[in-house]
């Protein structure tokens, strides 16, 4: 079989995809990825290493991670029946697409949003029923009641906090969307601890509802690639039957643990960056030619008049932002990662080059 032969019996909607990329660029400055900008201290680390030193590797991991999903429901408020951990969200969100979408409803998302839904759905043969923010790039709590209407029992999926615009749902409009949608609704939440409402608390209430989170953004820890998701304990336990096994390795488990046992310390840092946050927005919206976006995240979205040229000025400095011009609604428009003090002063430099104050 030569390679055209071998092609053609990819999947068809695969081929048909483009794929999720970032170029792997690196610079003094990087707030282009959401991280957190602090890392951990290197008493965690050696006492993590200590532990990998003398656990066996030749053996699986715990088939359930018993210990984790404990810590992570002592941390949410829930039983740890409402949990299933992953690795990374996104899996998370691949185990909800297999067990509650199918090819005869569409999947309900916000735009503009995180890109990776269309993909996972896209790839499963899923359509994707685009529900639009407004011209300021809120949540449409009537155009999502709307689209319900038309696709009953459809999962709607929603990031609040927002990627790439930081809005957030509050209270009201989640239970308004909960009160008028008789599917799933599955909120990413891997940005909330820095702002928005925290929806875990209406688990009880709504066995429809599924939050899915992330050790990523506020714990810092993109690197261990773990997430998870609470929801009704029946429903987890029916979305239990098709997570992978041994979907988490034992470094994975035994250091998200000791992160857990420092909750204090995340909240510090979390502080640190919704000041920032604060800061680099008061500054942004000081530029004559830029539109800053109120932000419940760890970013920030901004518009400008050429965002190709944005990306090329600051480059030069060294620094990495994100384009997001590609994506619906956001021409021009480019998404900034919060990052420490010093880094926020770099980026603020750089702007003050391309960008007068206002008159």
């Amino acid at each position: 079989m030569n390679r055209d032969a071998a092609l053609s019996c990819v999947n068809p909607r695969i081929r048909a995809l483009a794929a999720y990329h970032l170029v792997p660029d690196q610079a003094d400055v990087k707030l282009n990825q959401n991280e957190n900008p602090f890392d951990w201290p290197a008493e965690i680390k050696e006492e993590a290493a200590a532990f990998v030193r003398g656990r066996p590797w030749n053996r699986y991991p715990d088939f359930v991670p018993a210990a984790l999903k404990a810590a992570l429901a002592s941390w949410a408020g829930v039983s740890e029946r409402n949990v299933i951990v992953g690795n990374g969200s996104n899996e998370m969100l691949l185990v909800v697409m297999l067990g509650l979408t199918d090819a005869d409803r569409p999947l309900l998302t916000c735009q503009p949003t995180f890109t990776v839904y269309r993909l996972l759905a896209k790839g499963m043969g899923r359509d994707c029923e685009p529900v639009y923010l407004d011209g300021d790039f809120r949540f449409d709590t009537r155009a999502l009641c709307e689209a319900s209407a038309k696709n009953p029992r459809a999962v709607m999926l929603l990031c609040s906090p927002n990627n790439p615009t930081g809005s957030a749902l509050s209270k009201e409009q989640i239970r308004a969307v909960l009160a008028c949608h008789q599917g799933f609704i599955v909120l990413d939440q891997a940005y909330v601890e820095f702002g928005g409402y925290n929806a875990v608390e209406l688990i009880g209430e709504y066995p429809n509802l599924i939050v899915t989170r992330t050790f990523s953004k506020a714990f810092g820890a993109a690197g261990l690639r773990l997430g998870y998701m609470i929801g009704n304990e029946d429903v987890i336990a029916e979305l239990n039957k098709i997570k992978l096994p041994y979907n988490i390795n034992f470094f994975s488990d035994y250091t998200a643990m000791l992160l857990l046992s420092r909750p204090d310390m995340v909240r510090e840092r979390v502080g640190v960056i919704i000041r920032e946050r604060g800061r680099v927005l008061d500054f942004l919206r000081s530029l004559a030619g830029v539109t800053a976006y109120d932000s419940e995240a760890n970013f920030i979205l901004i518009r400008t008049p050429d965002s190709s040229a944005l990306m090329r000025g600051l480059r030069q400095d060294n620094i990495l932002v994100r384009d997001v011009s590609s994506y619906p609604m956001l021409e021009n428009c480019v998404r900034i990662s919060i990052g420490a003090a010093g880094e926020n002063d770099r980026l603020m430099a750089g702007m003050r080059k391309i960008f007068k104050p206002r008159a």
